[in-house]
């Protein structure tokens, strides 16, 4: 969901104060970060609300309020429990916590249906500078579609041979 991840945004939420269920949002203390604007919103995706649902019914049965947790308790850090997980799942390559952050912004970017403003709004970002200097990495099927959209100037029935005088 492109939240920032410790203790700012990620381990802080809670489900008391940070997701509203009824209107399917999470609500991010943005304070550390912009004073302007202390507080974000970032829908959940309805194919995620009733998995959000389910957690929320869980926790709430076992007293827990963080949605981040261990046993009940809140988590301060997961970077043992992430390495392990990339092991079990037999990923072998380096992958950050924080590369799901570039990857949210990414794939909203390039799927077309979200303009770099709202992908910064949803970041918490206050201009999209941020995106274009730190966030937006360009996909091989972004690079294909834009020479695909270029005119055709014009059509050959017989292939072009260089010769010499081309390449001066």
């Amino acid at each position: 969901m492109g939240v920032r991840i410790g203790e700012s945004e990620l381990l802080a939420l809670r489900w008391s104060q940070h997701v509203d269920l009824t209107l399917g949002v999470l609500r991010i203390d943005t304070s550390r970060k912009n004073q302007n604007a202390p507080w974000r919103e970032i829908p959940i995706r309805d194919g995620l609300l009733e998995t959000f649902r389910q957690w929320k019914d869980t926790d709430t049965q076992a007293g827990v309020d963080f949605l981040i947790n261990y046993k009940g308790n809140p988590v301060a850090d997961f970077k043992k429990a992430w390495h392990a997980t990339l092991k079990r799942a037999g990923i072998n390559r380096r992958i950050r916590p924080y590369d799901l952050r570039h990857a949210f912004a990414t794939q909203l970017i390039s799927s077309g249906e979200a303009d770099i403003g709202t992908v910064a709004e949803l970041m918490g970002h206050s201009s999209p500078a941020m995106l274009f200097k730190t966030y937006q990495h360009v996909l091989s099927k972004q690079k294909k579609k834009a020479v695909e959209s270029l005119p055709i100037i014009q059509t050959c029935d017989k292939p072009h041979v260089p010769n010499k005088n081309d390449l001066q």
